[in-house]
């Protein structure tokens, strides 16, 4: 069904935008994303918002046709504003698992994501705003032209102001840093160069800046004094020059009417690359101080701010702690409990002396569902649950030496390890009732113990980064408690090295493939082979596919390695026809290739343009993965059997799921698993199995052909049974290609090269 938008009156209009007054800002676009596996339905979303600006920027498009494809452009992409996002693709529920990719596995809670769905039944509304972090939820027949547009506006609107929020507190914690460094120096001229050294951060790069002071009562800015100076000022201060009246008089010409302006209006002055900061202090004699520093571009208005920020802090004398103190709240405390946040726990923890935090542990409490919480409530409501619900830790962690919230549904308790309750007391937490406006709430919560003395190198930064992942991995499990494992964080950082091997080796050509024979069992004719994908590092060893295989999969880089596979495999087609085997090879795929674009695009490329090749193609896909969504990918089969392309089905009855399908299955080749042939030795089940397999392939004219041959009786219970095709270490190991070329013509020679 093709969806059209349809343009209808806007049901929300919204105030103009102001001009903005970063410059630098309106030239950049807002990146939206649209994940959509029709076509027809992705060109008019782009259609719908091709020339629309929010807040005087456009949008740019980006498209994804499949939830694989949309997790690489997430990656690359961390700018994301709004993501629309079909719910069903190439599985019922992509859409959905791309959600938790987003939040869970990226760690993107910014990004604004808007569900379509052209078929409510498959994921309805009310279970998935219970269940997923999602923002809005639409129908694709109720989105109109004019209402995608409202939608996308409101989304960027909320994410901006997200990003923004988030970027000043990043500025006040740098602020935070530079005052709390300049409160420690009580040298005058060792303040004002540090003070010009941190403004030179602040702004991100300066030329210069110099500090003048008034002395007395003098009116005029020229008979000021200078107390310090950087950069390309440094030159200008001299014994003989004190005064700013002494210096040259280009200098002069432009700092003597910023600072006159800036004392004349008692305040700040910024024109252009030149900002002047005014302060006046209670020092006798000394009451007024300005300072000009020159920026290299002109400051924008977020550096503005910082700077106004920054200035207040070190008014009242250069040393207000007052001032100090409060954006240390801002930057290091939660603002609705003010409590330590986040950003406080990790640098106590990175102070925590090593004898400290080996007496240490750490308690997170995650509350369930709080998103469904927030949206259920006002915000009186969720801020008087929130106090007692900080109460209540309060109480049951009567020893604790700080409670922190380091997300907006996570409390984090540290503990001494002689005060940290019994293990059956800790799991016992996860269900709170908290009282709220005459309101008695049931909360579930997850529960994470970390003892921290494991960790005494670790940065308090990574120590909260692992108990995200091992609340993550409790949710999981549906844990009521669980305790951090050293094994979870060397899984992801071993997980995320893998990923950017394996993708590395693909560019650089580290991954290769080995090709292993089929034969027939009653003569050990060679009749094909199978291209197996070999991951070689420049050492010479090789990465297991067991490891990288998995990884690929969950990455979404499983894609990427296929297309290369099936680009090595036609290569070496071509190479056994021109060396005189004409033999099928066969390589593996999985139901997220055929439902790749790209992909499938490419190897219809490669039958059109090589229909001698595609007669030798042969592709191998699991049994698990056929039938997880045989109706969509069924078609997709027949479609490579319609092309001449040969479909087996790999570890055939290993779920027993195909044998409903036995009659319609789209496939020309059934694989019995090497379980099944090792099982035959041991019981007469096994042998049962693979004689069923074998029967059902010849009563449906299915070509059979068991792997993971390794004994001769193998063999001969095979061909007992009727099969008729065989493959595994009996007849060949997996070779390269040159091995396998000279393996093939020692076979015609009458040679045996099992050995291989």
């Amino acid at each position: 069904m093709i969806w059209k938008i349809i343009m209808e009156e806007e049901l929300f209009l919204f105030a103009p935008d102001e001009p903005s007054l970063d410059l630098a800002m309106e030239s950049q676009s807002w990146k939206v994303l649209s994940v959509e596996d029709d076509a027809n339905y992705q060109a008019s979303l782009s259609h719908a918002l091709h020339g629309y600006a929010v807040k005087n920027r456009p949008i740019e498009m980006l498209t994804a046709p499949t939830a694989a494809a949309a997790a690489e452009l997430l990656a690359n992409h961390d700018d994301l504003s709004v993501v629309l996002l079909d719910v069903v693709m190439e599985d019922d529920d992509a859409g959905l698992r791309l959600v938790d990719t987003i939040r869970q596995v990226l760690g993107n809670s910014a990004l604004r994501i808007v569900l379509l769905t052209g078929q409510p039944g498959m994921a309805p509304f009310k279970d998935v705003m219970k269940r997923y972090d999602i923002d809005e939820y639409w129908n694709k027949a109720d989105l109109s032209s004019e209402r995608l547009r409202t939608v996308v506006a409101s989304n960027i609107r909320t994410w901006n102001a997200y990003n923004e929020l988030d970027k000043a507190r990043r500025g006040l914690s740098v602020l935070v840093d530079a005052s709390r460094q300049l409160s420690r120096i009580t040298n005058i001229d060792e303040f004002c160069q540090t003070m010009l050294s941190e403004i030179g951060q602040l702004i991100g790069v300066s030329r210069g800046g110099i500090i003048c002071v008034r002395s007395g009562d003098e009116e005029s800015a020229a008979e000021y004094r200078i107390v310090s100076s950087a950069g390309i000022f440094t030159l200008a201060q001299t014994d003989t020059t004190p005064l700013l009246k002494q210096l040259p008089e280009h200098l002069q010409a432009v700092l003597v009417p910023l600072i006159s302006q800036a004392v004349a209006n008692k305040t700040h002055h910024f024109s252009g690359r030149f900002s002047a900061l005014y302060f006046e202090t209670s020092r006798e004699g000394e009451h007024r101080y300005v300072m000009v520093v020159e920026s290299e571009k002109p400051l924008t208005q977020y550096h503005i701010n910082l700077l106004q920020v920054f200035s207040e802090n070190i008014n009242n004398g250069f040393n207000n702690i007052v001032l100090c103190n409060r954006l240390s709240e801002l930057a290091y405390f939660d603002p609705q409990l003010n409590i330590p946040n986040r950003a406080w726990l990790a640098r106590f923890l990175d102070n925590l002396p090593v004898s400290e935090r080996c007496q240490s542990a750490l308690v997170a409490l995650n509350i369930k569902d709080f998103a469904e919480l927030v949206l259920s409530v006002d915000s009186e409501f969720l801020s008087g649950f929130l106090r007692q619900f900080y109460q209540k830790l309060q109480q049951r962690f009567k020893a604790q030496r700080v409670i922190a919230r380091i997300t907006d549904s996570c409390f984090i308790v540290l503990l001494n390890v002689e005060n940290l309750p019994t293990s059956q007391v800790l799991a016992a937490l996860n269900h709170f009732k908290v009282m709220t406006d005459n309101v008695q709430l049931h909360v579930e919560v997850s529960v994470a113990l970390m003892n921290l003395c494991e960790l005494t190198t670790i940065s308090g930064r990574e120590l909260l980064h692992m108990m995200d992942s091992t609340l993550l991995q409790s949710q999981r499990e549906h844990l009521a408690l669980i305790r951090y494992n050293p094994q979870f964080r060397s899984s992801i950082l071993e997980r995320h090295q893998l990923m950017q091997g394996l993708n590395n080796a693909i560019d650089q050509g580290h991954v290769l493939l080995m090709f292993q024979p089929k034969v027939r069992l009653d003569d050990g004719s060679i009749v094909g082979v199978e291209a197996l994908a070999r991951w070689r590092e420049p050492d010479g060893s090789y990465v297991p596919p067991s490891k990288f295989v998995p990884v690929a999969e969950m990455s979404g880089l499983i894609n990427k390695l296929d297309l290369y596979v099936m680009q090595l495999t036609v290569a070496a087609i071509k190479q056994l026809l021109d060396a005189g085997f004409p033999l099928p090879v066969s390589f593996n795929v999985t139901s997220s290739d055929l439902d790749d674009l790209f992909f499938m695009a490419s190897l219809d490329q490669i039958c059109q343009e090589n229909p001698q090749i595609s007669q030798w193609l042969e592709i191998e896909i699991t049994e698990s993965q056929t039938m997880q969504d045989y109706q969509h990918v069924r078609p997709l089969l027949q479609n490579l059997i319609n092309k001449g392309i040969g479909v087996s089905i790999d570890d055939f009855g290993t779920g027993y799921s195909s044998l409903q399908h036995i009659t319609e299955l789209s496939a020309t080749e059934l694989k019995i698993d090497k379980t099944f042939v090792d099982a035959m030795e041991r019981d007469k089940s096994g042998e049962a199995i693979v004689d069923m397999v074998i029967k059902l392939g010849q009563r449906f004219n299915y070509s059979v052909i068991a792997e993971g041959i390794e004994k001769p009786a193998q063999v001969q219970k095979l061909s007992a049974l009727g099969c008729e095709f065989g493959q595994g270490f009996w007849f060949a190991k997996p070779m390269e290609l040159k091995d396998l070329l000279a393996y093939l013509k020692n076979r015609t020679k009458g040679t045996d090269e099992r050995d291989i």
